[in-house]
């Protein structure tokens, strides 16, 4: 039996991901993701929309530097896709999306997962 990658499960065809940092980041050129809004924790979340943190426990959240935040920006398959601030690029942090309380990231020593209960959207 093969062991899988966690790109057998979250790479969409045409977008590069990569880990670096404790992150997980895709190149995603423009029209290879959907720009279409996602259900996360008890919120959907509409590409535009900024939040500081994706979780609420310390070991199972993502959390942005101060005067740092992610922005939506849309889902290619199993992957959301988030930039930061107003930053325009074709590189986005990336986060495997298992359902809405569930995503997982992958460095080069293994997986981890955020879980989302709550989701604050700033405003």
């Amino acid at each position: 039996m093969e062991q899988l990658s966690i790109f057998d499960f979250i790479r969409p065809d045409g977008i590069d991901v990569f880990f670096q940092d404790g992150a997980m980041y895709a190149f995603a050129p423009k029209g290879s993701f959907a720009e279409e809004p996602v259900e996360l924790g008890d919120k959907t979340i509409y590409p535009g929309q900024y939040v500081s943190r994706l979780g609420e426990k310390d070991r199972t959240s993502f959390r942005m530097k101060e005067g740092f935040y992610l922005r939506y920006c849309g889902k290619a398959e199993k992957l959301i896709l988030f930039s930061v601030n107003d930053t325009i690029s074709d590189y986005y942090y990336a986060f495997g999306y298992v359902d809405r309380n569930t995503l997982v990231i992958g460095s080069h020593v293994g997986c981890r997962d955020i879980r989302i209960q709550h989701l604050k959207i700033k405003s």
